[in-house]
């Protein structure tokens, strides 16, 4: 009898494992179905995500994680919501090991200056652990672990790892080329700021941005009014169209040497960077042809002559 009842209570501890799911230590595996996933997608200032309800109800726990990711990369219906993962970016595949979904994604996923960006890495980790029993992601890219900006290795994820905010999304600083007026307003000298990139913000605007601010040099001058307003900037085959306010013609009544220098401060401040070859200049949207004496109506290519050797 005492043989019978051991063998009785192993049977039963077997039994309770095997519906407890245990397996390999690592934890249980929900096997069921589930209704609902959700879908994290930015907001229209991409500083903060929104969930959105997935219905998965005809998806099998084993299709889920590849749902879920074509899901994210094919992006909010709509715009209300905006895709923090890059466009053009492709799932090469995803895998579910019990409580763990490793994902690898194309190159895509990086931006150019080849670091992953931090809403996107937040948006996969935390719509894949929406999954019933799922509580941490591992993402690859083109087979390699994900990196970040000092190309460390980004290994295995949990949801509450995930940080995100509007801090955290002021992810970038680069360093820009600026040319301003030389105290006597006879040429252009270099100033080489660091300046951080917010999250949506093209480098042409931001260089526009800091001219109009004027110099932090002692040794440099203001080429740009203050009261000068951005209306757009935008680069289109090598050409970026700076549309300005007013006030950059109106608030600038100088001589022809000043006027070049204030043109050319912005030409040349531009077309350090890769992508701009030369420069259209809009007024309040309409092109001038003349600004007071210089010809205005084309684009203006960069001239090395004005920068102080």
């Amino acid at each position: 009898m005492k043989k019978y009842g051991i063998a009785l209570w192993l049977l039963f501890v077997l039994l309770l494992s095997g519906c407890s799911g245990l397996t390999g230590g690592r934890g249980p595996i929900w096997n069921g179905k589930q209704d609902k996933a959700v879908l994290y997608f930015a907001n229209k200032e991409g500083t903060d995500l929104i969930a959105v309800d997935l219905d998965v109800q005809d998806k099998s726990q084993e299709e889920l994680p590849a749902f879920i990711m074509e899901k994210l990369l094919e992006g909010p219906a709509g715009t209300t919501f905006s895709n923090p993962i890059r466009i053009g970016t492709r799932l090469l595949s995803a895998d579910r090991e019990e409580n763990l979904v490793t994902v690898d994604v194309s190159k895509e996923f990086y931006h150019e200056e080849s670091i992953y960006d931090v809403l996107a890495q937040a948006s996969i980790v935390k719509s894949l652990c929406s999954i019933s029993g799922v509580d941490s992601v591992y993402i690859t890219v083109e087979g390699q672990p994900m990196q970040n900006a000092s190309g460390e290795m980004i290994g295995i994820l949990k949801e509450s790892e995930v940080v995100f905010d509007a801090d955290a999304l002021m992810t970038d600083e680069s360093n820009v080329t600026l040319y301003f007026s030389d105290a006597n307003a006879e040429c252009l000298v270099r100033e080489i700021r660091r300046i951080r990139v917010p999250r949506g913000e093209t480098m042409e605007k931001l260089v526009v941005t800091e001219l109009i601010d004027g110099p932090q040099s002692s040794y440099a001058s203001r080429t740009v009014p203050k009261e000068t307003k951005i209306r757009s900037v935008e680069t289109k085959e090598g050409v970026c169209f700076v549309n300005l306010s007013s006030e950059f013609v109106t608030r600038n009544n100088v001589g022809t040497s000043a006027e070049r220098l204030t043109v050319y401060s912005i030409v040349n401040s531009l077309t350090e960077l890769s992508n701009v070859d030369r420069v259209q200049f809009l007024i309040e949207g309409e092109r001038k042809e003349t600004y007071h004496h210089m010809i205005f109506n084309e684009p203006i290519e960069r001239d090395v002559s004005m920068i102080q050797k």
